[in-house]
């Protein structure tokens, strides 16, 4: 009965406060930033740490596997009302924001909130921002009981074992990008939350419109430690320079579509990328004495499935411009011509 009556108590207290409009002041934990380069301002927030808690839950109960945080004696050891609050903010975010996909408004008027950056809000939003706010905040002594000193402890280790390394490479790595994307960056520094998952690719970029860039990035996933979380750090802020209509980039790959009449896909901008950031940061501790350095698409087959066919093109025609031997107009419409090239065709 007293978990029924958390639940309800929970409910209740959040319908109640949905029409409040703004949001309640946030009260789950103040944004001190651990590390402040010139190029990244490192976070281990525990309010976005909470939310991508509650969100890895959501999504273990719409697959029905089992809760992570119920891992372990400590869950069982809290008072059935702290159980019960953890249980109703994973439900109500596995009905709703879990349920949406990475970049949806749901997931991100909150994580804008979170994060401190300015977004413009309407009456829906506001009102669905309460909610998930309460119910993470339901949420929170559960969290705090059982999962946050250890996974602070993880983000700062993590931040602290990458600081060296971006004092050593990162103004190599990031002017030589901004020579290759053909624009300058947006802004620097660049807000970094770190987190336990961050979703289902361990890294995602915000970045659209006059909302400053913001990275969220795992600290425990074996893919994203050593060298190549500063290969996937540039990754991230890359999507910034990168991906809007209107780019070099995208400029560049419109053009040479027009000249061959091959569409572009989807998906080339990533895997292009992959390749670029990969092989930058390989040539930059490569020079530094640090190598070998096996990119993170390379390491971890990103270039599986339906990323296959981008894969040689990639390597025989956009790898020879990231390494100075041919030129970007070069680079992409022979990129775009293999690209449409059926497989074994003037072989």
């Amino acid at each position: 009965m007293l978990r029924l009556s958390a639940l309800a108590l929970t409910l209740f207290v959040a319908l109640s406060a949905a029409a409040q409009t703004p949001p309640a002041p946030d009260d789950l934990g103040a944004r001190q930033p651990v590390l402040v380069t010139p190029w990244f301002t490192f976070h281990s927030h525990f309010g976005f740490n909470l939310y991508d808690a509650v969100l890895t839950s959501a999504d273990a109960r719409r697959a029905e596997r089992p809760d992570p945080l119920r891992e372990g004696g400590c869950f069982a050891a809290l008072v059935a009302e702290e159980r019960g609050a953890w249980d109703a903010a994973v439900g109500y975010y596995a009905a709703t924001v879990a349920a949406t996909h990475d970049f949806s408004r749901e997931r991100t008027i909150v994580r804008t909130h979170l994060a401190g950056l300015p977004i413009d809000l309407d009456d829906d939003d506001r009102r669905d921002l309460g909610l998930s706010l309460l119910f993470l905040r339901a949420a929170a002594p559960a969290w705090r009981a059982c999962r946050w000193e250890a996974q602070d402890a993880v983000n700062r280790r993590w931040i602290a074992e990458l600081a060296p390394r971006l004092d050593r490479h990162a103004d190599a790595v990031g002017k030589r990008l901004q020579e290759l994307y053909g624009v300058a960056w947006r802004q620097r520094p660049i807000a970094v939350d770190v987190v336990a998952t961050a979703g289902w690719a361990g890294a995602d970029t915000i970045a659209f419109g006059k909302v400053p860039t913001h990275i969220r990035i795992t600290s425990r996933d074996s893919g994203y430690q050593g060298p190549a979380a500063l290969e996937m750090l540039f990754h991230e802020a890359s999507h910034e320079p990168v991906t809007p209509n209107g780019s070099p980039i995208s400029d560049l790959l419109a053009a040479a579509s027009r000249e061959t009449g091959v569409p572009v896909p989807r998906d080339l901008w990533h895997g292009l990328l992959f390749i670029t950031v990969g092989e930058v940061v390989r040539e930059v501790l490569a020079a530094a004495g640090e190598g070998p350095y096996v990119p993170y698409a390379e390491s971890n087959g990103v270039f599986g499935g339906s990323w296959k066919v981008l894969h040689q093109p990639l390597v025989d025609h956009w790898l020879p411009f990231v390494r100075g031997e041919i030129r970007r107009e070069d680079a992409a419409r022979r990129l775009l011509q293999a690209i449409g090239q059926p497989a074994g065709a003037g072989r």
